[in-house]
């Protein structure tokens, strides 16, 4: 752990470095521009020592320091934005009530996510299957490079950029459990270019803290910080990209190139962001966007050098996704539309009885403003936060609407997409941005609407106002429906989140929000899918606690078929053993989603073991593996070399043992 700190502190001191070059005297894009040179170097020098095989911990450290030295040579004439002016001009809004109390929501859900994070194994599948997966590859074969026999696109074809920054924690720390701490860092760099964003369209500081701290409480943001997952990573570089592009520096340019390269290397989503982006640059700078549309097309194409050297490899441009693809039925995109404008009304966690809680909360939002005889104040307060239920009801009515329209139309198919969806469940897949997102963003359109007529709010801020709904019909338009898109909207939301800066102006909102905020998070974490943490308030979830489970009963949650074959890994196969594993094929699986060999939980809680891919007993000895998971097909007859140890529902673990062969065949 010390060397990734010390590995870190030089990260960070170079980023703040190089970032007060582009500040333009601004304390807020410094940091922000810090986090997005941070990722740019990691990734950078990764990337250099990956071309001589020297991914490894020193030479890592090394490549670091040295660039620190040359920042520092280079730039020893910078001089660094006010920190103690802004933190001066910060502190009297830090004794607001509701900005104390988020605060303090913000604190508890960062706080808990660190605890889940380090001390709780990751068990989302795609973290497991290729976000953890590939970064430990990588680190076992000391360069960000193809992984030997693996048939999972998803392992060696999708942008990399998020795993490199989490293939960095396992190289200088030699573990995996400090790599979903980026996730964390993602969600706090968001905020704070949330922050910046609502400045830059005229909100105060009090109404942009709110944002800022809004933005880590929303239930997919504050579920994901403590996973191996990508999308808020993801999110994090779209919203700092459209903070960027709003400023009017050439300090602005060029921090938003930067941000809009990591961007596009770091998942097809990514990509899918840029018409927001550019559109965020024509309306925020009209017929002088040119440097701002130049920025966006310069990292364009540095971001895309992943996805040509998938071109190098044959495997196309588009990364072996192809199954991902949509047609072009209209009838289709709009369903698809429509059915994720309805997903955006949950109640996440709200089992049962946990939705007395809105109204206890409401009904002490209504106490407080009748003590102070703030009439008005307690019918805004208690219609707000209340206002999800009737939101929820009407969601229902309309979901059934639209299913009868679209089979009075004979469209079964897309009446029927995911018409069974619980707006409760929380997870980090499945939920969206929580109870109180809907209402903002229609208060903050109808009040930027208002002010920009005026002309006392930039016009960029309308298009911040309408991001969750243009992501959302990207989404619509680009990717076929899947019960988890939402997530990959997080950028959308972000700078949604920054315009919210607006209506909360209004106090009884901002306390509604406050309110949403504190109970959404409680009930979230205390009833999430997976990783349940075991408390009663006043429902059961019947979930067993995170914190009472062995490992490898958590890794196993979403993959009973898993369970097992990790139990018997974790209890009997040493922990620096050579361990072969059948290779799952995607994008054309030709196995459903229960196949359990998904790669990150055989390198060990510490990586200590050595893993390989390969599909029969014959490879895996070639590989020279100690022991191998295969299928049992492909093991059905006398295996030379190789001793069964454990037969389970399709699968066979072998234990080398050269002593033991196959009887000869009668001649």
């Amino acid at each position: 752990m010390l060397i990734l700190v010390l590995g870190t502190a030089l990260v960070t001191a170079t980023a703040l470095l190089v970032s007060a070059r582009f500040a333009d005297g601004s304390v807020t894009q410094w940091v922000v521009g810090a986090y997005v040179v941070a990722i740019s170097e990691l990734v950078a020098v990764s990337l250099l020592l990956s071309l001589g095989s020297q991914f490894r911990r020193w030479p890592l450290v090394g490549s670091l320091g040295a660039a620190l030295v040359v920042s520092a040579l280079a730039l020893r004439s910078v001089e660094l934005p006010p920190l103690r002016a802004a933190v001066r001009a910060l502190a009297p809004i830090f004794r607001d009530p509701a900005v104390v109390v988020l605060a303090i929501v913000v604190l508890g859900v960062i706080g808990y996510s660190i605890a889940l994070g380090l001390f709780r194994p990751p068990n989302d599948g795609d973290a497991l299957g290729y976000h953890l997966a590939r970064a430990a590859f990588w680190r076992q074969q000391h360069a960000i490079d193809y992984i030997p026999r693996a048939r999972d696109a998803r392992l060696n074809s999708f942008a990399p950029n998020s795993e490199i920054a989490m293939a960095y924690t396992m190289v200088t720390s030699g573990t995996g459990r400090y790599a979903t701490l980026v996730q964390l860092v993602a969600a706090l760099a968001t905020g704070g270019a949330v922050f910046g964003l609502a400045r830059r369209i005229g909100a105060g500081l009090r109404e942009a803290v709110l944002a800022g701290l809004l933005f880590v409480t929303l239930p997919v943001v504050a579920l994901q910080m403590s996973t191996g997952l990508n999308d808020l990573i993801v999110g994090s570089f779209v919203a700092c990209a459209a903070y960027f592009i709003v400023g009017r520096t050439t300090g602005n340019a060029v921090l938003a190139a930067v941000a809009v390269a990591l961007t596009v290397g770091a998942k097809l989503t990514g990509i899918l962001s840029l018409p927001g982006v550019v559109l965020v640059a024509l309306v925020a700078h009209g017929k002088r966007s040119a440097r701002s549309l130049i920025a966006v097309a310069i990292g364009v194409v540095a971001g895309s050098y992943w996805y040509w050297f998938d071109l190098t490899k044959g495997n196309g441009f588009s990364g072996g996704v192809s199954s991902e693809r949509v047609g072009a039925d209209v009838a289709g995109a709009i369903a698809r539309v429509s059915r994720l404008l309805l997903d955006t009304v949950e109640l996440p966690g709200a089992i049962g009885l946990e939705r007395l809680w809105y109204v206890v909360a409401a009904s002490v939002l209504v106490a407080i403003c009748l003590i102070r005889r703030r009439f008005r104040d307690a019918g805004i307060a208690a219609a707000f936060t209340l206002a999800p239920f009737a939101l929820l009801a009407f969601d229902h009515l309309l979901a059934r609407g639209m299913q009868k329209i679209y089979f009075q139309l004979g469209r079964t198919d897309v009446g029927y997409i995911d018409a069974s969806r619980s707006a409760t469940k929380a997870s980090t897949i499945y939920s969206w941005y929580g109870p109180a997102s809907a209402m903002l963003t229609i208060l903050a359109l109808v009040l930027i609407f208002r002010s920009a007529r005026r002309r006392t709010t930039r016009r960029v801020a309308i298009v911040l106002a309408l991001a969750p709904v243009i992501w959302i019909v990207l989404l619509g338009i680009g990717v076929p429906y899947w019960e988890w898109n939402g997530r990959y909207s997080i950028g959308g939301w972000a700078l949604g989140c920054a315009a919210w800066a607006i209506p909360l102006r209004i106090r009884p909102v901002a306390w509604g929000t406050v309110a949403l905020a504190l109970i959404t998070a409680t009930l979230a974490f205390v009833h999430q899918h997976d990783r349940a943490s075991g408390a009663r308030l006043l429902a059961a979830d019947h979930e067993p606690s995170v914190w009472s489970l062995p490992s490898w009963n958590i890794q196993a949650t979403d993959h009973p078929v898993y369970a097992h074959v990790l139990k018997f890994v974790a209890q009997k196969v040493p922990r620096d053993a050579r361990f072969a594993i059948q290779p799952y094929v995607w994008p054309h699986p030709t196995f459903d989603f229960s196949w359990p060999v998904l790669p990150y939980p055989y390198f060990g809680p510490d990586l200590t073991r050595t893993v390989v891919f390969a599909d029969n007993p014959a490879r895996a000895r070639a590989l020279h593996a100690g022991w191998a998971l295969l299928l049992r097909s492909e093991v059905s007859g006398c295996a030379s070399g190789w001793r069964r140890v454990l037969v389970d529902d399709g699968w066979v673990v072998l234990r080398a043992d050269p002593a033991r062969g196959c009887p000869s065949s009668p001649g």
